[in-house]
């Protein structure tokens, strides 16, 4: 993680409100100082029609406002920490293309560290709606613009930014073994979002599947 203001820092869960603000606050001045916005929209992916940034986010469309960072959208109601995720990836953005080679979240910089907290933030309750309710999930993940795959037992594909894919795979277990699943991330993914962020964003899909 960047300490100098570059970057998504997740908020500790104790100041959480208060961290998630100044997270939003630091993207946005970020944002706002940055000279060249075409440059942000050709290395993003995204379409730009002064003042306006315009991308999707799961399928929702997405307008963000240059001359104030605001990011809005007419499909759903994003939260804070979404606002200010959207921010971090145009500006990491650095125009990599995808590279269609599939690694695990331990293979991210720094994964092995933060697979715990990513297993109990994101895997754990999707695991668990999978095994309740396989149906619901699966109506949940195509309503997200989610693609089934034939990856194991049941998999999705979702396209969470513009250069963002993101695969959903489970596999449901035996006799001797539980259901399992996981999140699987195109090789390049790390080019747009720090490891943090990539755990941000997998605990929004998580969130936005079980609601």
């Amino acid at each position: 993680m960047i300490n100098s203001g570059e970057g998504f820092r997740l908020p500790d869960q104790r100041n959480f409100e208060l961290a998630t603000q100044r997270t939003l606050e630091l993207n946005r001045s970020r944002f706002l100082a940055t000279q060249d916005f075409n440059k942000i929209c050709q290395n993003s992916g995204v379409v730009f029609q002064p003042p306006f940034i315009h991308l999707e986010y799961f399928g929702f469309k997405i307008k963000v406002d240059t001359r104030n960072a605001a990011v809005t959208s007419p499909d759903t109601d994003l939260s804070l920490r979404e606002e200010a995720l959207i921010l971090h990836y145009l500006l990491k953005a650095d125009r990599t293309p995808v590279l269609h080679e599939q690694i695990s979240f331990k293979e991210l910089p720094e994964g092995a560290n933060y697979q715990p907290v990513f297993y109990n933030r994101v895997l754990k309750g999707l695991i668990a709606l999978y095994t309740a309710d396989r149906a619901k999930l699966s109506l949940s993940a195509l309503s997200l613009g989610g693609e089934k795959t034939d990856q194991a037992d049941m998999s999705f594909l979702f396209q969470a930014l513009p250069r963002l894919p993101l695969w959903l795979v489970f596999w449901q277990g035996d006799d001797e073994f539980p259901p399992e699943g996981n999140i699987i991330f195109d090789r390049s993914i790390s080019h747009y979002l720090d490891t943090e962020a990539i755990t941000e964003i997998c605990q929004n899909l998580g969130k936005r599947l079980t609601q």
